[in-house]
């Protein structure tokens, strides 16, 4: 954590006067946007996140934590990115506070592994690995809240293997208001939990997201439903994938014209004018509709873990699938897009043996690398979807058997592995696979 934290500051202050030399700080690209929805959360206008010019998609989860560092940094009178400074001073406040939210990942990412069984030599690995991987998306995209949304989720994995349900449901409801990519692995949770617990574990849920989304919809119903229904993105500056000649096409909604001043130099005599000019929309794809496939999947596979019942970890390694398929389906990417199944995906390649974690790790680096490189569509697309393929295969547990009955259902001292990993009472019987 001190090192993602220590090097992203670094980062910040010199790595445009370094290597593009030129005297700015390198801040989070779309770290203001986000950032100015904390401040309308600040000013009680919760609706106001989502309107068009802060480009927010996701739920309200990280501006309302952000909402106490825009309220600061109005008081101590900071300067800010959107009054084009070259060095805005309240990103000496925000920008540590992102790295800080976004290297909670180790830490579930180390829970969850110990929770397997994993080595301390080899989850110092790592813990190394998952910092190298969550840091771009803090320090260079301002998105901390893919990384902290795996934190929760992460964690409520942990409280899920040890059928603490309750605690399950309120961490992935963590997870969800704050990225809701992470409701995509929420029918496999209800599948594998009791019947008595799953219509709580869904409400526990959904409950902070309904709430916060709810008031922002009431506010800015027309903005609300379009950044999160809609979900515009720019192809023109992200990663556009095949899959975006089937996107349907939106505009940005900006306006036509502009009008700007202009100062001239004459004989030593400055002089202004107003120079009008016209501007086309900015054409966008929707992500929305083309991400129901991720749905249809999650429903999909919620639907096989309630018929069958899985063993844990084959449970989690179908997680993990769920959030690659983000990556498979989508119309436009962004490199951090692949930041979630990774994380999840190195966990798991951790407790298989060392040629297939390595191999996993090299993969895991050089997919977060090449993704970004600029090409054409399909020569991104493809080694990028091939290498998250890559490592969920290295990561798939085949040292374990198939659960027999629910897990759920278990007894106090469980005869078949259900969702019991480390178990934490004396029990009759333990597969092999376990007891390794």
């Amino acid at each position: 954590m001190v090192l993602m934290v220590g090097i992203g500051i670094l980062f910040m202050l010199g790595w445009d006067p370094l290597v593009h030399h030129v005297g700015l700080w390198d801040t989070g690209t779309d770290l203001w946007g986000i950032f100015r929805g904390a401040h309308s959360v600040a000013l009680g206008f919760l609706g106001g996140i989502y309107l068009p010019a802060n480009g927010v998609v996701a739920f309200p989860g990280v501006p309302v934590i952000l909402a106490p560092v825009a309220m600061l940094g109005d008081s101590l009178h900071l300067t800010e990115a959107a009054a084009l400074v070259a060095h805005p001073t309240v990103a000496l406040i925000l920008q540590p506070v992102e790295l800080l939210l976004a290297s909670t990942v180790v830490f579930a990412a180390d829970a969850l592994a110990e929770r397997l069984q994993v080595g301390n030599g080899r989850r110092i690995s790592l813990c190394f690995l998952v910092a190298i991987i969550a840091w771009p998306t803090a320090a260079i995209w301002g998105h901390a809240e893919d990384a902290l949304a795996m934190t929760f989720t992460m964690y409520a994995m942990v409280a899920l293997l040890d059928r603490r349900w309750s605690g399950c449901g309120w961490l992935l409801g963590c997870g969800i208001v704050i990225q809701p990519l992470v409701a995509l692995t929420l029918p496999l949770f209800i599948g594998a939990a009791p019947p008595g617990r799953r219509l709580l574990l869904a409400v526990r849920s959904a409950a902070l997201s309904v709430v916060l989304v709810g008031v922002a919809f009431v506010g800015n119903a027309a903005g609300t439903y379009r950044q999160l229904v809609t979900q515009p993105t720019p192809p023109s500056v992200n990663h556009p994938t095949p899959w975006m000649a089937l996107a349907p096409k939106v505009t940005s909604g900006g306006m036509q014209t502009i009008r700007q001043v202009i100062r001239l130099s004459g004989r030593g005599v400055p002089a202004f004018t107003v120079v009008t000019s016209t501007v086309h929309p900015v054409v966008e794809v929707a992500g929305g509709p083309g991400r129901l496939i991720d749905v249809a999947v999650a429903l999909l596979l919620g639907l096989y873990v309630w018929r069958r019942p899985q063993h844990a970890v084959r449970l989690l390694w179908l997680v993990a699938v769920i959030l690659a398929s983000r990556c498979f389906f989508e119309a436009v990417m962004t490199p951090y897009y692949i930041a979630p199944p990774l994380f999840l995906g190195l966990v798991l390649a951790a407790r298989q043996g060392a040629k297939r974690f390595w191999a996993a790790a090299v993969i895991a680096i050089e997919i977060t690398v090449f993704a970004y490189h600029h090409l054409n569509p399909w020569v991104w697309w493809v080694p990028v979807v091939a290498g998250l393929a890559a490592v969920l295969a290295l990561g798939y547990p085949s040292d374990v058997s198939e659960a027999v009955g629910s897990p759920a259902e278990a007894p106090p001292e469980p005869t078949s592995p259900g969702l019991e990993v480390e178990p934490r009472w004396p029990t009759r019987h333990v597969e092999p696979a376990l007891q390794r």
